[in-house]
């Protein structure tokens, strides 16, 4: 019986989480001399920005390493997040992580190609430009497969909606300016994680397995205090509301 989720095996899981653990920074980073921060940075640091945020938030020099290390760390930690939903969603049973540069232009699709998924983190990641130009792909992808289904994802929808429908592509003045097919769709939130591994209850799944397995690669026993879980509980009861 799988410890994490029910989708992947438990080794699968914990491989892909750390991943993105891994770009979070360490303790050892944490206890970098300020000087070695300043003077030896992976990236040429903005001295204004360092003189705005240590006196601005009246820092001591150490509280400034506990801001700025984390904030260096983040961007990295962020593009982390959004590829471990497509290695993980990849390695599922039938599923195959097409990864980058593939001729379709697509991240996921079924092995017998009749789904394939344009997969984004967050809904609002893609100006107009580059959506546009995934409509194209798609709609390529439907002429060359008439029987599939041809997804644009993402799993951070806005005020945390899920949905599967069908994708009406408009113009900036709310005109269809492409013709309408049922087999091009849109879905986002929980439904893109039913849509793969055909288990209504696979995004909650990942949720609430996801603090065990960080800390089970910590090697740690973080736990929120009691306040905290109340907090947390109705951010939840917000995120999977019906």
């Amino acid at each position: 019986m799988n410890k994490y989720v029910t989708f992947v095996s438990d080794e699968i899981f914990l491989e892909e989480v750390k991943k993105v653990v891994d770009a979070y920074a360490t303790d050892e980073d944490l206890s970098k001399h300020p000087w070695e921060v300043l003077s030896n940075s992976r990236e040429t640091i903005d001295q204004f920005k360092t003189l705005f945020d240590i006196y601005s938030n009246r820092f001591s020099l150490s509280d400034w390493i506990n801001f700025e290390i984390p904030r260096q760390h983040d961007k990295t930690a962020s593009n982390r997040v959004g590829d471990f939903h497509q290695n993980l969603l990849g390695r599922v049973d039938g599923w195959v992580n097409l990864g980058r540069g593939d001729p379709s232009g697509m991240d996921l699709k079924k092995e017998d190609n009749t789904i394939w998924i344009e997969l984004k983190n967050k809904y609002n990641t893609m100006n107009s430009s580059s959506l546009r130009d995934t409509r194209f792909k798609c709609e390529e992808l439907a002429e060359k497969y008439p029987n599939a289904k041809i997804y644009w994802a993402y799993i951070v929808s806005q005020n945390y909606e899920s949905f599967d429908k069908t994708w009406v592509y408009r113009d900036n003045k709310e005109n269809v300016v492409h013709e309408v097919n049922d087999n091009i769709r849109n879905i986002a939130g929980k439904d893109v994680y039913t849509l793969v591994t055909g288990d209504e209850t696979a995004f909650e799944q990942l949720f609430d397995a996801l603090p065990k397995a960080i800390n089970d690669i910590k090697k740690n026993k973080h736990i929120l205090t009691p306040k905290d879980q109340i907090v947390f509980e109705k951010y939840k009861q917000l995120i999977f509301k019906d």
